[in-house]
């Protein structure tokens, strides 16, 4: 099959796995307050620019699903609309909210600034809610987005594939760490699903792909 650029206008979804790799890779190493007290900023554009990035990488693979059919396919389809609500509001309470309040720590002295650092070391190590650690949002959130790698591979399996859409696809399923290395490695993973997918090249042949099953590339 002939290999054409993708449109213009999915250009940017497909950037959105290359960008998080930014993020994933300055993301300070510790636990707010004590970890992360001198890299502030840091910790708030690190959050700040996941939440950015969730829309556009969560629009990415649903252009690359589009078209496929399979129980797989919609399972896959189902746990990425969970990953979009879930994570985005983990981050938004364990990275940007505890960014903001380490950030009002700093500002303060004695007392209140213990008071703060106190808050702070509640919502992210013991809050079973939305904590940085296990925590009902943290686990909905990174669960959803392996249950997307595994299924997407799987319905990509069943639409006839190529071995390197599928392998792409479950490999990304390191990016439920969202951050360190192997956030990258998965990350990497899907570029090279979804930009084998854009590019007309999903399937092997002409002939192999499923009828009910549309090329995201050109439609």
């Amino acid at each position: 099959m002939t290999s054409q650029p993708p449109p213009k206008s999915v250009l940017l979804l497909l950037a959105a796995p290359l960008l998080w790799m930014v993020p994933a890779l300055l993301h300070p190493i510790g636990d707010p307050y004590a970890g992360i007290a001198d890299e502030t900023d840091r910790w708030l554009f690190v959050h700040i620019a996941q939440l950015l990035l969730v829309p556009f990488l969560g629009a990415l693979v649903w252009m690359l699903l589009r078209g496929l059919e399979s129980g797989a396919a919609r399972v896959a389809r189902a746990a990425l609309v969970a990953w979009v609500a879930f994570f985005s509001a983990f981050d938004a309470v364990a990275g940007i909210a505890t960014g903001v309040l380490s950030r009002h720590a700093n500002s303060l002295a004695g007392d209140e600034r213990e008071g703060v650092i106190a808050a702070i070391d509640f919502l992210f190590d013991d809050s079973l809610l939305a904590g940085g650690g296990f925590s009902i949002l943290g686990s909905l959130g990174h669960g959803s987005w392996m249950v997307v790698a595994i299924a997407g591979a799987v319905a990509f399996h069943k639409a006839g594939a190529r071995r390197a859409v599928v392998v792409g696809m479950l490999l990304s399923v390191a990016f439920a760490a969202h951050s360190g290395l192997g956030a990258v490695i998965g990350l990497a993973a899907l570029f090279v699903a979804a930009r084998l997918a854009l590019t007309g090249r999903l399937y092997l042949t002409p002939s192999q792909k499923p009828e009910s099953a549309a090329a995201p590339a050109t439609s």
